[in-house]
């Protein structure tokens, strides 16, 4: 590969300067922005796009995955708060049975009430917002962030502060940082991406039974009219009757760190979706009239970077729902791992009421001194990662994020230097289950 050699010509202007940076708006930065501010710390969340809620938003991902031991929902605070704030933007009629939901939670995701929430908690809590600014770079001291580096229409600017939380979803900040990562499992391979979109006009009186769709898309795949790897149609109901949203594409064997890869991926998936769209038209009773009523505006990201940190769970953590003293987020979603080569998916669940702990270290990254890991790219193994990846968990290992980046701030610790115990207690005093 060839390369250019480029330096700013002027100096950078300091647009941002906190307590506490928060880089992505996803559900882990949802977590980490508001329970920073929430502990006393002067919080910035710097966002790519001009919305938050990330997969939840811009990736169309529909609906939560329930993160339950019996009828108790694992996530809190946050979590919940986002599904009142959703419902609250329903028509009247509809907001008391979406916010009771089953279990304590409900499990449909409207991108745009999603965002609309997202921001609503961290304008309430007192959170900066600074969109369009998509993470670049950090410049490192002594083993510390001393700034980071960002691009948005005024071109490239910097930013300042304390303590930093990664929330990129892909472990960017740290990875820049020069933390160690893992990728992928034994394959070498992470699990495929998904685009996830919606058909309207859809006649579910119509509709076979999943069975029958089965066949007749298998039949399909034989035929040559579908090339996707996944081994079935995942599908799922959605607020207005005649809509249908589908989370079926499968994008195997790309990284979702390498910028052409990505680029790569988004034009797979759309290719999948088209295929997809004229099989179901043709061959599915009731689709006839489907039209496509919403894609996501990114392909979904299963994994990517593993951040490696102070703490690291195995798949015999999970299998034996390991607790620990210092764990800051409850996890029992099952193990759930797409096949990153192609079609089948391994689905291995704890025992029923049961869960694992995720130990403070996890999210404590090596190699740099004021930093801290929200969301899904923690220290875990591939198996593990399968398990806590889903949104509601990756909102409470946010939280910890945000406040223990709290604490660090306010102490002049670092991460590393804190109790777990503490950022346990702190948790519980602020509303988590734990």
């Amino acid at each position: 590969m060839t390369t250019v050699t480029y330096r700013p010509s002027t100096p950078l202007p300091v647009i941002a300067e906190s307590d506490v940076i928060v880089v992505g708006g996803g559900p882990g930065g949802l977590g980490a922005a508001v329970m920073a501010a929430r502990a006393g710390a002067r919080v910035t969340l710097m966002e790519r796009y001009g919305l938050l809620g990330g997969m939840a938003s811009i990736g169309e991902v529909h609906p939560f995955m329930r993160n339950h031991a019996g009828a108790e929902c694992l996530d809190r605070p946050v979590y919940l708060e986002w599904i009142r704030a959703m419902g609250r933007y329903l028509p009247p009629a509809e907001q008391d049975a979406y916010i009771a939901g089953a279990g304590g939670s409900s499990r449909m995701i409207s991108k745009e009430l999603a965002a609309l929430a997202a921001e609503d908690l961290c304008l309430e809590a007192g959170v900066r917002l600074l969109y369009h600014h998509a993470f670049a770079d950090v410049l490192q001291s002594n083993g510390r962030i001393a700034a980071g580096i960002f691009l948005s229409k005024s071109g490239l600017v910097a930013a300042r502060a304390t303590l930093w939380v990664d929330a990129t979803g892909d472990g960017d900040v740290a990875a820049r940082a020069g933390s160690p990562f893992e990728k992928g499992g034994p394959s070498g391979y992470c699990q495929p991406m998904t685009l996830c979109f919606k058909l309207s006009g859809v006649d579910k009186n119509r509709t076979p039974p999943p069975a029958e769709r089965h066949q007749l898309f298998l039949a399909a795949k034989a035929e040559g009219r579908i090339h996707c790897p996944r081994e079935n149609v995942l599908q799922f109901e959605w607020f207005e009757p005649d809509i249908v949203h589908f989370n079926t594409t499968r994008v195997v064997q790309k990284d979702a760190t390498n910028g052409v890869e990505l680029s790569d991926a988004e034009i797979e998936g759309r290719r999948q979706l088209r295929e997809i769209l004229a099989w179901l038209r043709r061959d599915v009773p009731g689709y006839e009239q489907a039209r496509l009523h919403s894609m996501a505006h990114h392909i979904g990201v299963r994994e990517s970077r593993r951040i490696l940190g102070q703490a690291y769970l195995t798949r015999d953590d999970f299998l034996r729902c390991a607790k620990f003293p210092d764990g800051i987020a409850r996890v029992s979603y099952p193990i759930d791992i797409h096949n990153p080569l192609g079609g089948g998916t391994e689905i291995l669940h704890v025992p029923e009421g049961d869960f694992y702990e995720i130990p403070y270290g996890c999210i404590v990254p090596q190699g740099c001194n004021n930093l801290l890991i929200a969301g899904r790219p923690i220290s875990v193994d591939h198996a593990v990662h399968s398990s806590m990846r889903v949104m509601p968990p990756a909102i409470s290992v946010g939280q910890a994020a945000g406040v223990a980046a709290a604490l660090a701030a306010q102490t002049g610790r670092k991460p590393a230097e804190l109790e777990g115990t503490v950022i346990r207690s702190r948790l519980k005093a602020m509303g988590a289950w734990l």
